[in-house]
């Protein structure tokens, strides 16, 4: 059972998504799960570079534009954002608000305000890794696109 452990982004949190030293973030991912209409849960796959912690009460999420997840964000669908790191499970809830188009970036912007964070560790079972996806590409283009979305969520 989880533990409530506030409406503050712990500091693992903000370090993780403070959209800087990108190309030592690419390889963990992070699961956005927000409703679909019909009620149903609909999971989202993001990376470091498409969340960005503004505050310690804010995260801001970059998606492709005319997505199922993008489409229940923009309704204002319930969602629950899960940052698994070894030791570390968190749920983050909250609400989320539309934000105006970056014209720099072809990104479907939105704002999570956080209601609760939730810890889920148990103890003597803890995990031991996240997520993680691996890149095809030259990692360095990855990092300058990410670079490119992180100041699209910026402004």
């Amino acid at each position: 059972m989880g533990k409530d452990i506030g409406d503050r982004l712990p500091h693992g949190v903000m370090t993780a998504f403070d959209g800087t030293s990108l190309e030592r973030k690419i390889g963990p991912a992070y699961l956005l799960v927000s409703t679909d209409p019909d009620g149903r849960p609909r999971p989202c796959m993001l990376s470091a570079g498409e969340v960005l912690a503004t505050d310690d009460r804010h995260l801001r999420v970059g998606l492709w534009p005319g997505t199922h997840t993008s489409q229940n964000l923009a309704r204002g669908a319930s969602i629950v954002f899960c940052f698994v790191s070894p030791g570390t499970v968190l749920y983050i809830r909250g609400s989320v608000h539309p934000l105006p188009e970056a014209p720099q970036a072809q990104l479907a912007r939105f704002e999570i305000e956080v209601a609760s964070v939730e810890s889920d560790v148990h103890p003597g079972m803890p995990v031991t890794q996240t997520i993680s996806f691996d890149v095809e590409r030259n990692r360095s283009e990855v990092a300058a696109n990410w670079r490119r979305q992180i100041e699209a969520l910026r402004a």
